[in-house]
């Protein structure tokens, strides 16, 4: 006889552009929670944040409280309904019905019209640069590792371990810039740089990665600067040695170095049909899959996950680093690399990127459909912001041919853009339709359709902050639309005959 797991937990906010609550069982174990945005699973995360009320209340070690981020692209304006459910069990009071997002948008949007009452801006004003603190008294170190980092706990802490193991083969520091975490990292923080004096950290307001990387650039010590994320681990010691060899080798002062970044071991994290799809041939987050090993390259593949320069190669960090309008994490990097890049051509320099894979990080952050196209909506939207700074770089984008039907003369009639908006929601709950009924990955066409819908995301993304009078939205919707029949066509041809895949359900 199977006995139903005993699931106790509430819904407490919905503000901030997070869901926050608490879930626990009759278990020692933390539990799973979904995340449904009208109806749809748009994340699914562990409830395991120290809460100091669970603990009072007698909630286990009061590691039972969640904070899920709403994707960026339901900040349209638009009212929705949120509602949390304990995987493979009920909803969380209170009832979803009685929680919603924004206010309700205009009648309609004629086409071309400016889209910027429903849509969140590209680029928010960023936020001040604080003061930084008073340089602590340590000896000189060669190294310093560069980390933002934003809610995330548990996973932040086995990064550091591991960081910090790398530091007794090479003079190091590790840097973390905690920006305005709304968790537990502020406590595992104060522990963990009590215990090793390795570890430096600073507490800021949330402003994004870009500005916290350039105050963890400015208060280095370390001639070498290793910018890596938050969720992404080193295996082996030798991590840091890799990076200080090659640089020693390629000693001038434009040379980066890109170490690998690769999914754990699949007893640590199984790789699913998505997360081997993006990082293989899809290289819808990382370009890995086609780099040949120990070959330089340019500023398109400079990811700050795992990558690594001279102090000296920006002279002020907090006003010539990355530039901190990039307030999601997306562009920010290669927008770096490229101004970067220009400044020093202009100066009869180069920059130029060696890539070592032998400096490995293994990336704990699982994805799903739906995780990955809120992540591909936000990259669409920071793409805006870097055409706003190099206008001419659509092509490097994948932008072009989006940007010309945008300029294109508008439509002629009142027709709403929001129709084309709805087809795409319809696309991409195709692809969470095959995840969760018909085996996503076990088909060779599942592989076009996550390449067709991820771009579709992004493209929507780019589309959602397009403001301004003379756009054409509508022929920009179209061509997304054009876009998705040529990139399924084949696939749709030649593995099912015409029939759709996926409707068997009804």
């Amino acid at each position: 006889m199977i006995v139903a797991e005993l699931i106790r937990g509430h819904v407490d906010t919905t503000g901030g552009g997070f869901v926050a609550g608490w879930a626990a069982g009759d278990r020692d174990e933390p539990v799973e929670i979904v995340l449904l945005i009208d109806g749809m699973a748009v994340a699914q995360i562990r409830a395991d944040q120290f809460r100091q009320d669970l603990f009072d209340a007698g909630i286990g070690t009061g590691h039972r409280g969640f904070q899920a981020a709403v994707p960026a692209y339901y900040f349209d304006g638009l009212p929705h309904t949120i509602a949390v459910q304990v995987a493979g069990s009920a909803m969380l009071h209170p009832d979803p019905a009685q929680v919603v997002l924004g206010e309700p948008p205009p009648a309609a949007v004629p086409s071309g019209a400016d889209l910027r009452p429903l849509l969140r801006p590209a680029a928010p004003r960023p936020v001040p640069h604080p003061v930084l603190p008073a340089p602590a008294l340590h000896a000189p170190v060669a190294i310093s590792v560069i980390l933002p980092t934003y809610s995330r706990g548990a996973v932040l802490e086995t990064t550091l371990l591991r960081l910090i193991a790398c530091t007794r083969r090479v003079s190091a520091e590790v840097i973390v810039i905690d920006d305005g975490s709304r968790d537990d990292t502020p406590d595992r923080l104060r522990r963990l740089t009590n215990e090793h004096p390795e570890l430096v950290t600073h507490r800021v307001e949330n402003g994004g990665p870009a500005r916290a990387r350039n105050l963890a650039a400015a208060m280095a010590r370390g001639h070498m600067l290793v910018f890596v994320g938050d969720d992404v681990s080193p295996p082996a010691d030798d991590f840091l040695a890799i990076h200080a060899a090659a640089h020693t080798r390629f000693p001038e002062n434009g040379t980066a170095v890109l170490g690998r970044i690769g999914w754990p071991d699949r007893h640590a994290l199984p790789t699913n049909a998505v997360m081997a799809h993006i990082q293989g041939e899809g290289e819808q987050q990382f370009g890995f899959h086609s780099m040949t090993a120990y070959s330089w390259y340019d500023w398109r593949l400079f990811y700050s996950s795992n990558v690594s320069v001279k102090k000296a190669l920006v002279s002020d960090w907090l006003t010539q680093g990355y530039d901190s309008s990039f307030t999601l994490a997306a562009f920010e990097d290669p927008e770096f690399a490229l101004r970067t890049s220009q400044r020093l051509e202009a100066a009869g320099e180069a920059f130029r990127l060696f890539y070592a894979p032998a400096a490995y990080l293994a990336h704990h952050h699982p994805y799903s459909v739906a995780g990955f196209i809120a992540r591909q909506v936000s990259a669409g939207m920071m793409a805006q912001r870097f055409l706003e700074l190099h206008p001419l770089r659509a092509s490097d984008l994948g932008l072009s041919d989006l940007v010309q039907r945008l300029a294109t003369p508008a439509d002629s009639g009142d027709f709403p853009v929001e129709h084309y908006f709805s087809v795409f929601e319809g696309l991409k709950s195709w692809a969470l339709v095959i995840e969760h009924h018909y085996g996503l990955g076990q088909q060779n066409w599942h592989g076009d359709l996550l390449r067709t819908v991820f771009r579709l995301a992004y493209l929507e993304g780019f589309l959602r902050v397009q403001s301004g009078t003379g756009l054409n939205v509508a022929a920009g919707c179209r061509y997304v639309l054009e876009d998705v029949r040529t990139s399924m066509n084949r696939a749709i041809a030649t593995e099912v005959l015409g029939a759709l895949p996926g409707f068997g359900l009804v």
